[in-house]
């Protein structure tokens, strides 16, 4: 059995507290299992043969229940918060942000080493700055993919030594600049085409996602025209389907909900008003 195994971890607890109280190390064993939810000590030892992250065990032995709960344990989330700002710091040089701070961290893969004993969490986070509302926005939270290495000694969990491996980084500049490319490539292709979906010339139009041109598709249209028939251009009204952000967006910008749309604006759509 591996030197850093629940059971083994156990054990040597069992044997400081025999040295402790003066007791013997049968003793100490059953004390310990007893406090851990187990009737005896031959159940815990069964239990760590079959089910080595039995939550009664785990609590015994790494002080919480599930491996996931580690990163916020003991001065974990700190180290953690200090190794990225020193690892990303040319980063955050470019931006006009700081007071970088990690959030919105999940914790998606765990794996514990017996033989060494350490537990490997691959989590992905935000790790998020304030930005300088006086300067040219330059981006402001990095999202990261990233693999954290922690050992438990002492009864405390620890940020092992270059704990802190980054797989991937993306910075919200970098999302808004690609999805800036993939709005105008939709776009492009809608017009190279010369079919665009009432949702793609909406987009094309208000300067707005293709999503939300979706949400606004179904608006009532009416025409704009002369005594004699000649239309001079048609009213879209957003007033039933506009929502949120989007709602409030179109206000700002355009005063109103009712919008006039050119009378070509239909030419290139494919299914023609």
């Amino acid at each position: 059995m591996s030197d850093f195994s629940p059971l083994n971890i156990f054990k040597s607890q069992a044997k400081q507290l025999a040295r402790d109280q003066d007791v013997k190390l049968s003793v100490a064993q059953e004390t310990l299992a007893r406090k851990a939810g187990f009737a005896d000590y031959h159940e815990l030892a069964v239990v760590a043969q079959r089910n080595p992250e039995d939550p009664r065990l785990m609590m015994a032995v790494f002080g919480i229940k599930d491996f996931d709960d580690a990163i916020h344990e003991d001065d974990v989330y700190s180290d953690l918060d200090q190794e990225l700002e020193d690892q990303l710091s040319g980063a955050i040089a470019e931006t006009n942000a700081s007071g970088f701070t990690v959030d919105a961290l999940t914790v998606d893969a765990t794996q514990y080493a017996d033989s060494t004993g350490i537990l490997s969490l691959g989590v992905s986070l935000t790790y998020q700055g304030e930005q300088d509302q006086d300067r040219v926005y330059h981006g402001a939270a990095f999202f990261l993919n990233a693999t954290v290495e922690l050992l438990r000694r002492d009864g405390k969990w620890l940020l092992a030594e270059d704990g802190v491996s980054i797989s991937s980084m993306e910075s919200d500049a970098d999302r808004d600049r690609r999805s800036e490319h993939e709005y105008w490539a939709q776009v492009e292709e809608a017009r190279n085409s010369n079919r665009m979906s009432m949702a793609q010339a909406l987009a094309s139009e208000l300067g707005i996602s293709v999503e939300d041109g979706e949400l606004l598709a179904g608006s009532e249209i009416t025409t704009n025209e002369s005594d004699d028939g000649l239309v001079y251009s048609y009213w879209i009204n957003f007033e039933p389907e506009a929502e949120g952000e989007l709602r409030a967006d179109l206000l700002a910008r355009f005063g109103s909900l009712e919008y006039e749309l050119h009378v070509n604006f239909f030419d290139d759509v494919e299914h023609e008003f």
